[in-house]
This record gives structure tokens, C-alpha cells and sequence, in this order.
């Protein structure tokens, strides 16, 4: 063979054994790689952690070698493993069977009575499988207690120089299906079960035939519709300071009597002659049953009316936050709660309207002597207004879903007080002009005008509320409230069936007679009962 061909051939089979001998050493380390990495995962794996025990982990690390050597991985050594539970311990979480991802920690069985990290894990607790705090609907805040069952935010008021609003407040609206304390009004209008009865006795109180067809009781104390708005805004974001406004309104309560008569039945307005200190009546519809007997016929009606509503604002002031666990009634596991209580002061406004006016229309029997037609109206009206500083206590407890919220406040400050009584006298009579005479019946000059008072007054509330939170930021709520208010003036206290009857229109022959009078009659006043709605927080 040729020189160049046996080179040729010698260098050839020098690569090829090179190649193989690279090819095993690469395989080599291939499977000690894999045993290595298998072996970390194991221990990773087999890791756990413990309380109140330190845990050190040593692993060797290989020195730098030179290429095609290889050195065993010292094995993972703990420290502080945990000995194994007795037989006796039952096991309430299963660790996953699927094998464990690189740097994956693997927590080992949790048996029944012991403790992981800071929660209690057994039969029952707080943080047990399916139990549901309040964190779920907002308590997550990074304010601490602060903010226990608040959607806390970082995006409360804050200065700026462009407009800007507030981001983080609250607004709900109710309607209210509330009670008041009843108007109490003296009897107004009678009638006789006698139609033969005497005219001197027609209507008369005190007489056995005598039934009072309006007044004598209590008005507009059954249920009243009406809706309540409250809204504010936290003046921080862990919602520590907060302004709130409310208005609320009942819906005017109307109530009215009406009778018509051509002279059967018997249709009168009592009243008390002070001239002759006797009960006596004025007529509106008389016949004495007998033919030719003195006819007269009419109406009368008697419309009343009461009108409440309310508002202010207030400052809300964080006193005191909590949450933990505790035993629920009628329930022997503990469970998680939070609580906020919190001081409100602030301005209140009350407004109640009320009113009773009397209208009349008689005339006389066609064939009569005296012929005449009468329109003759009583008219009280009633207005207090009542400002003052409010402060009270808001405290609100929760758990999972659910909320009891109590609010207790007292109002103190000023009513304004204002009666009004006017009476007014259209007559016709004979074919004579028409005249128009100040006083009706109960409404003469000796009583006729308006009057103010101020009184001190105090209005203390007692709100309970119970919440259902459907969403993050929405709540439904049924809720109760009852309100006090001392010293108002009602149009019923304002009456006086005293009545000196020179006085009566037309042609008044005694003006400076003192029945009826007035003098401010003040009374206490009351209001309850149930609100349904919702509440969006944001």
C-alpha cells in the first residue's frame, strides 16, 4: 500500500474511536445528571416544615472538576423532621398523590388536633374547609383592624388641583312602612237616633240619642309608605373618618269625613255654651218630623292631613375594630367575625305639617220664613321644626354574609312651633247682599291668628338593621327604626269646643269674649316601624 493511504486509514480509525469514547463518557454523565436531579427532588419533596422548630438544610456542592468527572451529590440532610403521628391520629387532609413539580413544597398530612401556621384546623373553626369570613366580601384591606368589614381602598378623598371626587363611600335607599302616633281630635260632628227629637237637644252631647259621627279619636295612625336615601364618603382609605347625609319622607296622610242630609238624618257640630254653661249644637240638617216643622238641609265635611320628613348629616369617627372567632348562638363551633363601631355627631332636621279644616254648606227649607244659605269653614294648622346637634353610636357585626348593624342617637336642640286658626263666614240671607264675616265655629276672633313658640326638645332613634351581602359592593337590608320627639303641637290639642255663641256671625253682638281660646297645648309625638332596601358601597 502506498504511504498517503496507510496515513489515511490510521487517522480515520484514530477519529472513529475518538467519537466512541466521547459518545459513552456524554452517556455517563447523562444518567448520573438524572440521578442527581431525582435525588433533589425527593428531598424537596420529603421536606416539611414544622412550628416552633428551625429547620437547616445542608447540601454539598461539587467542586469544579475538569471535564469527563464525575463526583456523587451528597445527599439532602434535614434537621428537625417531625416523628410520625401515632396509629391512633386520623388524618383529615390527604396530601396530593401526583408527584411533586421542581420546587414544589409538599406540606405533609394534617392530623386532628394539631395546628397549621396560625389557623386551627379540626373539627371546627374559623378557617375550616367551606367556612366563609368576612375577608370574602372586603375585608382585605391592607389597613389592619381599621378596615374589618370595610371595602377599603386607596382612593379616598384627596387634595387636587383639577376636579376630582372622592372614590370611596357608600349609598343605599329604603322603602319605609312606618306608624305614627295618632291625631286625637274632639268630637266635630253628631247626629240624633231620634229624628223627632227637640232642636234645643238635636246633636247635643251628652244626650242618649246622641252619636258622634267624626272626632272623638285618634287619625292617621295606620301605616304610611315612604322612602329614606342615606349616602357619604370616607375622608380616608383605611375609612377611619367619614361624612354622611340622609333625607327620608312619609307620604302625606290624607283622611276625610263627609255627610250630606236634607234633614233626616240629623247633621250637627256640638260645642259648649259658656253664656248659658250648657251643651248646645249648631244645626246643619234638622227636620223635627212634623209637617211645616223648620227644615234645614246641608253638608259638612272634615279633612285632616299630617305630613313628616326628615334629614342632616353627620361625621363618622372609627372608635374601635375587631375580628376573631367566637361561639354563635345555638351553635358549638366557633366562627369568624368582625366589628366596627363607630361615634357619628352631627346636624338633624325634623318637619311635621298637620291640619284639620271644617267646611260647611246648609240653607234653609225653600218655604220657609227666614230663608239663607251658610258656608262656614274652621281651619288649624299646625308646624313643627325641629334643628339640632345629633350624636350617636353605629356598631356593626358580621359574619360570612350576614350583618347586624345597631345605631342609637339622640338629637337635642330646638322646635319651632307654629298654630295657625282662621274661620271664615259666607252668608246669604233674606235676599240680602252676600257678606263674608271673620270665625266660623271653632274659629272666632277671640282665637283667630297665628303663634310661634320655641321649645326645647329632645329626639332620640333607635335603628337595627339586618344585611345580606349579594355582591362585593351590594347589600339587601331589613331594617327597624323608632323615633321619639318631645314637645310638638298637633291641630286636635289646638281646639277649643268652649264657644260663647254672641260671637257667632253674623252680626257678632259680643267682641271681646275669650271663647274659644287658645293657648299652646304641647303633646309628645312618636314614629316606627320597617324599612326594606339595599346598599351599594364602592
Amino acid at each position: 500500500m502506498k504511504p498517503v493511504s496507510i496515513l489515511r486509514l490510521s487517522i480515520n480509525t484514530t477519529l472513529v474511536f475518538a467519537a466512541l469514547l466521547v459518545n459513552d463518557i456524554q452517556a455517563q454523565e447523562s444518567v448520573r445528571g438524572r440521578s442527581v436531579r431525582q435525588r433533589e427532588q425527593a428531598a424537596r419533596a420529603n421536606w416539611q416544615p414544622t412550628r416552633s422548630r428551625v429547620q437547616r438544610t445542608r447540601i454539598a456542592v461539587p467542586d469544579s472538576e475538569p471535564r469527563g468527572t464525575a463526583r456523587p451529590v451528597q445527599q439532602v440532610q434535614v434537621e428537625g423532621l417531625p416523628s410520625p403521628p401515632p396509629e391512633s391520629a386520623i388524618s383529615i387532609v390527604t396530601p396530593s398523590d401526583s408527584g411533586s413539580l421542581d420546587g414544589q413544597i409538599t406540606l405533609a398530612p394534617v392530623y386532628e388536633g394539631e395546628f397549621l401556621g396560625e389557623q386551627f384546623s379540626g373539627d371546627c373553626g374559623c378557617d375550616d374547609p367551606g367556612c366563609v369570613g368576612c375577608d370574602t366580601i372586603g375585608c382585605d384591606g391592607g389597613c389592619g383592624a381599621s378596615c374589618c368589614c370595610e371595602f377599603c381602598g386607596g382612593n379616598a378623598w384627596r387634595p387636587c388641583l383639577t376636579l376630582c371626587m372622592p372614590q370611596d363611600g357608600w349609598a343605599s335607599f329604603e322603602f319605609l312602612g312606618w306608624w305614627q302616633d295618632g291625631m286625637y281630635l274632639p268630637p266635630l260632628v253628631t247626629t240624633s237616633l231620634n229624628p223627632a227629637i227637640g232642636q234645643n237637644q238635636a246633636g247635643v252631647l251628652g244626650n242618649p240619642n246622641t252619636r258622634i259621627l267624626a272626632g272623638a279619636d285618634s287619625y292617621h295612625d295606620d301605616a304610611l309608605d315612604g322612602g329614606r336615601l342615606r349616602f357619604g364618603l370616607w375622608l380616608d382609605s383605611c375609612h377611619t373618618w367619614g361624612v354622611g347625609a340622609e333625607y327620608f319622607s312619609l307620604s302625606s296622610s290624607n283622611d276625610m269625613f263627609a255627610a250630606s242630609s236634607d234633614g233626616m238624618p240629623i247633621l250637627a257640630r256640638p260645642f259648649y255654651d259658656v253664656s248659658g254653661g250648657f251643651e248646645n249644637s249648631q244645626l246643619i240638617a234638622y227636620n223635627n218630623g212634623l209637617e211645616g216643622g223648620d227644615l234645614l238641609r246641608g253638608t259638612v265635611t272634615v279633612n285632616s292631613e299630617s305630613d313628616l320628613v326628615g334629614g342632616g348629616f353627620r361625621f363618622r369617627k372609627l372608635r374601635h375594630a375587631d375580628e376573631g372567632c367566637t361561639n354563635w348562638f345555638l351553635c358549638g363551633c366557633p366562627e369568624h367575625f368582625c366589628s366596627r363601631t363607630e361615634l357619628a355627631f352631627g346636624y338633624r332636621f325634623l318637619q311635621l305639617s298637620e291640619g284639620v279644616t271644617i267646611t260647611e254648606e246648609l240653607q234653609t227649607k225653600p218655604d220657609a220664613a227666614s230663608q239663607g244659605a251658610f258656608d262656614i269653614y274652621d281651619r288649624f294648622r299646625t308646624k313643627n321644626q325641629f334643628n339640632g346637634i345629633d350624636i350617636g353610636y353605629i356598631t356593626r357585626r358580621t359574619r360570612g354574609f350576614w350583618s347586624l348593624e345597631t345605631g342609637i342617637r339622640l338629637a337635642v336642640g330646638n322646635t319651632r312651633q307654629t298654630v295657625n286658626i282662621a274661620g271664615q263666614s259666607v252668608i246669604t240671607e233674606n235676599g240680602s247682599p252676600t257678606t263674608v264675616d271673620e270665625g266660623g265655629l271653632l274659629a272666632q276672633s277671640s282665637n283667630i291668628g297665628t303663634y310661634t313658640q320655641d321649645e326645647f326638645a329632645v329626639v332620640p332613634e333607635l335603628d337595627l338593621k339586618i344585611g345580606y351581602q349579594m355582591t362585593k359592593q351590594c347589600k339587601l337590608t331589613l331594617g327597624y327604626t323608632a323615633i321619639y320627639w318631645s314637645n310638638v303641637v298637633r291641630p286636635g290639642d289646638q281646639m277649643d269646643l268652649d264657644v260663647h255663641p254672641d260671637l257667632l256671625p253674623p252680626n257678632p253682638t259680643f267682641t271681646q269674649g275669650t271663647h274659644p281660646t287658645f293657648a299652646f297645648d304641647t303633646t309628645d309625638y312618636w314614629v316606627q316601624g320597617l324599612s326594606f332596601g339595599g346598599e351599594y358601597r364602592w
